[in-house]
């Protein structure tokens, strides 16, 4: 009976180590698919972003680089504005009172002739930092362009896949105050409206303002200030890659396009790795939020990152630190349970092994003791006198 007992005992014990073994496998299997399904999943693209996505994008100059959307209705008006942005690399600069003098072009893609009007009109920032939104002359515009602008000619005829330039006089007041003056100089068909959109590296539209985004910088005293806000990571994150953001307000005269790095240092405070962050404008009394993510994916801990941000002419520094937690627990639980199964299976064995070296050394003794009594005996009896 107690033999029997023992048996079903070990039974029981060994399937329980080979559940929990399974069960520990079947999470680490889990686990590693997950983090390898986390490190494929593609990048979004950044197709369909609006004209104040700043990606530094250079002036069109070959005519064949531009893209624009075809259609297969004749009565489609289709527009191209080369370039989309001038001056955002500070190149159109002036003190007050001086001129400047640009060119801009306009390309008809239709199959018609078109009459197209040009005119200038200011902007202020939506709250998302890169979306222009058109404001009328009797707001208020600390940094308004419009008015300086004249466009020459303002109306055109534009033969179908014909491009046309247009001189563009800027006239800085006396009085203009130093910074950053911005304005659209949009086009669009005759007794037409609508909003201006971007596709590809120049504006097309399609019965529907398409325009140039001016930067003009006035020279003098020009205050530049900016400041990184809310610089975050998941607090604990088990996979990677692990994302991060974080905010730039800009209280500057003018726009700043900031260059920034991240660096990760482990807990030993030494450095592992540097994320570069795409430099985007951003816009006098302004914010722009951000975004990117560290490319790891097994972490082993506490981290820290320390954003820097370069800015301005006299490359002004800021930087930002966060901490956060990457660490695999599920992963880890599942080898700490299958490292103790291990431990409990080998202690198991040894005392099952021990258990009967102990039984066989008690039957050998009970053997040996059997031996000697009966030795005992016979001695006894050769020891009695016979009668």
């Amino acid at each position: 009976m107690k033999t029997a007992q023992k048996l079903t005992s070990r039974k029981f014990a060994f399937s329980l180590i080979a559940g929990g073994l399974f069960f520990s496998t079947l999470i680490l299997t889990k686990s590693l698919v997950f983090a390898q399904t986390e490190n494929t999943e593609p990048e979004l693209s950044n197709e369909g972003e609006s004209i104040f996505e700043e990606t530094n994008v250079p002036e069109v100059t070959n005519l064949t680089e531009t893209k624009s959307i075809e259609f297969s209705d004749p009565s489609q008006v289709t527009l191209t504005a080369i370039p989309p942005r001038l001056g955002e690399d500070n190149s159109l600069k002036a003190l007050p009172g001086e001129k400047l003098q640009v060119q801009l072009r306009v390309r008809n893609q239709s199959e018609q002739r078109i009459n197209v009007l040009s005119s200038a009109q200011d902007f202020i920032i939506s709250e998302d930092g890169k979306t222009p939104i058109a404001i009328d002359d009797s707001t208020s515009n600390r940094w308004s362009l419009a008015s300086w602008l004249t466009i020459t000619p303002a109306e055109n005829s534009i033969a179908p896949n014909e491009t046309i330039g247009l001189n563009l006089l800027i006239e800085i007041p006396e009085d203009a105050l130093p910074g950053g003056h911005y304005a659209m100089v949009l086009h669009q068909p005759a007794n037409k409206s609508g909003d201006f959109t971007v596709a590809g590296n120049s504006q097309s539209a399609i019965n529907q303002k398409v325009g140039t985004l001016l930067y003009v910088i006035v020279d003098g005293p020009i205050n530049e200030e900016a400041y990184v806000r809310n610089f975050t990571f998941p607090k604990f994150t088990e996979y990677g890659p692990v994302p991060f953001s974080f905010t730039i307000e800009n209280n500057s005269d003018i726009h700043i396009a900031p260059r920034m790095n991240v660096e990760i240092f482990n807990i030993f405070n030494k450095k592992i790795d540097t994320i570069q962050v795409d430099s985007k404008n951003v816009f006098p009394i302004s914010s722009r939020d951000f975004e990117g993510r560290w490319e790891k994916i097994w972490g082993t801990g506490l981290y820290k990152a320390k954003l820097t941000m370069s800015f301005g002419t006299a490359g002004a520094v800021v930087v930002a630190n966060s901490m956060f937690w990457l660490l695999p627990v599920k992963l880890l639980i599942a080898v700490i349970f299958i490292l103790l199964t291990i431990i409990i299976l080998v202690i198991s064995i040894k005392r099952h092994l021990k258990h009967r070296k102990d039984v066989d050394a008690k039957r050998i003794q009970e053997l040996e003791s059997q031996i000697q009594n009966m030795s005992h005996e016979e001695s006894d009896q050769n020891d009695t006198p016979q009668a």
